[in-house]
């Protein structure tokens, strides 16, 4: 029962990957109700979307994971966490300028770093839901939802970025529902022997 909750909180995921593709859908009728061009709306709608999922990106890494991460350590491993910090950051901006050297295609590099970067978010968010299912019921529900929460924003900043990378609507969708996938992949790997024996 644990491990079907935390694969119905997977599926709950990967059904909030639509979220961009069904907000931009209901703008474009709102807007084209009043009689606001196409283009208009959807410059709107892309900056509302990249600012709000910016500002949730930055506010839960300032206000949440990086204190949280720093809390009650000592000087030596605070000096772990901050050189693990500054190399993720150089990481990211390696792997998109790779990913610019690799573009040979039609799609922007920064949207398949995107999508690779969004699949090993949600195998992790994957493996945070497996650990809270296994703690209870209630620590499982109140991850799930901020799991959810936290998804909601992130997927509307992704769809307007793969829209701006170059993908066509149908694909943008696969290919984000497919990076959403990864979610059972963490919560499998969790419930796994080995990823038990780690949580203990």
């Amino acid at each position: 029962m644990v491990v079907s909750s935390a694969y119905q909180a997977a599926a709950l995921m990967s059904i909030i990957s639509f979220a961009g593709a069904l907000v931009f859908v209901g703008c474009g009728r709102l807007a084209s109700k009043f009689g606001i061009e196409d283009d208009k709306a959807v410059s709107f709608f892309d900056a509302t979307c990249l600012t709000l999922a910016a500002a949730a990106m930055i506010g839960d890494a300032c206000l949440h994971l990086i204190p949280e991460t720093f809390e009650g350590t000592d000087e030596d491993t605070a000096d772990r966490y901050g050189v693990l910090l500054v190399t993720g950051v150089v990481a990211v901006l390696a792997f998109e300028k790779i990913c610019d050297a690799c573009n040979t295609g039609t799609i922007e590099p920064f949207g398949v770093a995107n999508l690779l970067v969004e699949g090993l978010h949600n195998f992790a968010d994957g493996m945070a839901l497996q650990v809270a299912w296994n703690s209870g019921k209630k620590i499982g529900v109140a991850t799930t939802i901020a799991v959810a929460v936290h998804e909601l924003p992130q997927e509307l900043g992704d769809f307007a970025v793969l829209r701006r990378a170059g993908f066509a609507t149908g694909p943008l969708l696969a290919a984000n529902f497919v990076a959403s996938l990864t979610c059972f992949g963490g919560v499998a790997l969790a419930a796994s022997p080995w990823g038990a024996e780690r949580e203990d």
